[in-house]
C-alpha cells in the first residue's frame, strides 16, 4: 500500500489503527482524480507532521506520575494531588503541569485534524467509500472531544471547595492518568458511563411535553445510555439541584428557562408545551453542537456556584462523576 510520506516517531500521537485509517483516506484522495487532490494531500501531510512534532514535544516534559528533583525540592504525584486538590477555579491552571497544558493543545489539534479529514472526504470522495471515510474521521474526532469533556468535568471537581477533599484527590489522580496517557487515553476505558451517555444524548429528540422528561429518558435508554446515569437522578430523594441539573441535560435548556416555561404553562392552564429546539445546519457536527451544549450548562453551573445563586451548581455529569469517584478505591 502506498502510504503518506510521514515518519512516525516513538512518541507519535497516532495509534496503529489511527494510522491505518488515515492512510486509507489519504490513498483514496490520491486516487480520486479530483483537481484539488494534490493540494489536499499536502495539507494532510503538513498537519500530520505538526502533530508528530507536538507528540515529540509533549514527551519532553516530565510525567505527572513520576518524581522530579530540583535542588532540595521534590515533586511527584503526591505533591500534585496535594496542590490541585486544594486549588480553586482562579488558580487551577497555574498549578497544573506543563505536560497537561500542552496535552490540551494536542487534543484540540488532533480534533481539528480529524475535522479536516472529514472535510476532505466530503470534498473529493463520493459514494459508499466516501461515506465510510467520513464516518471514520468523525469517530476519531469524537474520541478527542470526549477526552476533553471528561478532563473538564474532573478539573471542575478537583478545584470545587464544596466537594469533600477525598473526592477532589481522586479527581486529580484521574486527571493525572489523562495527562500521562494523553496519546492513548480513551474515556470509555476509564469512565464508560460518560461516553455512553454523551453518545445517547446526541441521538434523542427533545419534545418538552409536560417537562417531566419521560419521553426523553425513554429515548436515552433506547439509544444506549448507561442506566447508572439515569438511576442516579431517579433514585429516592435526589436533591433539588440534582433534579434540575438532570432536566437541563434532558431538555438542553437552563433551569431558569424551564422554571419560566412551567409558570407559563400554569398561568395558561395547559399541561404540555413544545420546546423550541433549533436544528443545527448540516455543516455542523452533532458532537461539536453537543460540546457547546455541555459548555453552556458548565458555565451556568459555575456562575451559580460562584455567585451562590439559585439553580444547579454542577452539571448532571458533574454530580454523577462525584458519586462515581466516591465509590472508587
Amino acid at each position: 500500500m502506498d502510504v503518506t510520506p510521514i515518519q512516525y516517531g516513538p512518541n507519535s500521537p497516532f495509534t496503529p489503527d489511527e494510522r491505518e485509517a488515515i492512510e486509507s483516506i489519504y490513498n483514496r484522495v490520491k486516487e480520486c482524480g479530483h483537481p484539488e487532490a494534490a493540494n489536499l494531500k499536502r495539507t494532510i501531510q503538513q498537519q500530520m507532521a505538526c502533530l508528530e512534532w507536538l507528540g515529540e514535544t509533549l514527551a519532553q516534559y516530565p510525567s505527572p506520575l513520576g518524581e522530579q528533583k530540583l535542588g532540595s525540592r521534590t515533586r511527584g504525584l503526591d505533591t500534585l494531588v496535594e496542590a490541585l486538590s486544594q486549588s480553586n477555579p482562579a488558580n487551577f491552571d497555574l498549578l497544573i503541569p506543563t505536560r497537561a497544558l500542552l496535552g490540551r493543545a494536542l487534543d484540540m489539534a488532533e480534533s481539528n485534524f480529524y475535522r479536516l479529514l472529514r472535510h476532505v472526504c466530503t470534498e473529493v470522495l463520493q459514494g459508499e467509500s466516501g461515506r465510510r471515510c467520513r464516518e471514520e474521521a468523525t469517530r476519531r474526532f469524537h474520541v478527542c472531544l470526549y477526552t476533553k469533556l471528561a478532563e473538564e468535568v474532573l478539573s471542575t471537581i478537583a478545584c470545587d471547595a464544596q466537594v469533600e477533599h477525598a473526592v477532589r484527590e481522586k479527581a486529580v489522580v484521574a486527571l493525572a492518568q489523562i495527562w500521562e496517557h494523553r496519546l492513548t487515553y480513551r474515556v470509555r476505558e476509564f469512565f464508560p458511563i460518560l461516553e455512553a451517555t454523551w453518545q445517547a444524548r446526541q441521538r434523542i429528540t427533545v419534545t418538552g411535553g409536560t417537562l417531566m422528561g419521560t419521553q426523553e429518558i425513554f429515548e436515552l435508554f433506547q439509544n444506549g445510555c448507561d442506566p447508572e446515569f439515569v438511576d442516579y437522578f431517579t433514585r429516592p430523594n435526589p436533591s433539588e439541584d440534582e433534579v434540575e441539573a438532570f432536566r437541563e441535560f434532558l431538555f438542553g435548556t437552563s433551569a431558569e428557562e424551564l422554571d419560566r416555561l412551567q409558570k407559563q404553562m400554569s398561568d395558561a392552564g395547559i399541561s404540555s408545551i413544545a420546546l423550541d429546539q433549533t436544528t443545527p445546519s448540516a455543516s455542523h457536527d452533532p458532537t461539536a453542537v453537543f460540546y457547546e451544549f455541555f459548555h453552556t450548562r458548565h458555565l451556568l453551573a459555575a456562575a451559580r456556584r460562584l455567585g451562590n445563586l439559585a439553580g444547579p451548581k454542577r452539571t448532571a455529569e458533574g454530580y454523577v462523576m462525584i458519586s462515581y469517584l466516591r465509590r472508587m478505591r
